[in-house]
């Protein structure tokens, strides 16, 4: 069968796509994928050094993971791909950045643009510099090593890399696809595919090993 798509429409961070022969079926497997599987990058370790502030380690460091960061996706594997063998990671499934930031005479309200980066590709950011993490009293600091590396929304929603939904409009079968930031609307349709096709080649040669073989149950 030969399926033909079309774009909509499409914004900085958005993308309408018309699925003209496409089956429900196949659309709906896109989206849950792009939603569960396409990898993104977020805060998984975070170490206190130091925190004087109002909050308590556990909700300062809960309000840092959930900062979407720009994802470089061909330079970085997955922690269960990767062979360093750190809980921290390495060059291959790691980039650090630190967080350390003091108040002096006046409040100080720390955002996500204190956080700078210690190493690793100079791709990966917070998709903003406006998140509010702290504010910070005179005389109140803190200092954290944060350890970003990529993940997928099946796992925590912090990896969630945006919204996809599936619907009929005037007899017409569209996938809207909204980013968070960490990727291009586009490159989470691409991904997504190429999940999908990984997923039914595996299935296919587990289906020709059990099938071809004449093995499985009776």
């Amino acid at each position: 069968m030969h399926y033909q798509v079309r774009i909509a429409g499409e914004g900085e961070n958005w993308l309408r796509l018309e699925l003209v022969s496409v089956p429900l079926s196949m659309g709906n497997a896109i989206r849950r994928l792009i939603i569960n599987e396409v990898p993104t990058m977020a805060v998984e370790e975070a170490l206190v050094i130091e925190n004087t502030s109002i909050l308590t380690n556990e909700v300062l460091t809960h309000r840092i993971s959930l900062i979407p960061f720009v994802t470089d996706l061909d330079n970085y594997v997955l922690p269960e791909e990767c062979d360093c063998g750190s809980n921290l990671g390495c060059d291959r499934c790691s980039v650090r950045f630190s967080l350390r930031c003091a108040a002096t005479n006046e409040v100080l309200t720390v955002y996500s643009s204190d956080l700078v980066r210690e190493s690793g590709s100079e791709v990966v950011r917070p998709t903003s510099g406006e998140f509010q993490i702290v504010k910070l009293a005179p005389g109140q600091n803190v200092e954290l090593e944060l350890y970003v590396r990529l993940g997928k929304g099946k796992k925590h929603a912090k990896w969630q890399p945006g919204i996809a939904t599936l619907y009929e409009e005037d007899g017409r079968r569209v996938l809207y696809v909204e980013s968070f930031g960490q990727l291009p609307p586009r490159r989470l349709l691409l991904e997504a595919v190429k999940i999908f096709e990984e997923n039914v080649t595996e299935l296919e040669n587990s289906l020709e090993k059990v099938i071809g073989s004449g093995g499985g149950e009776g």
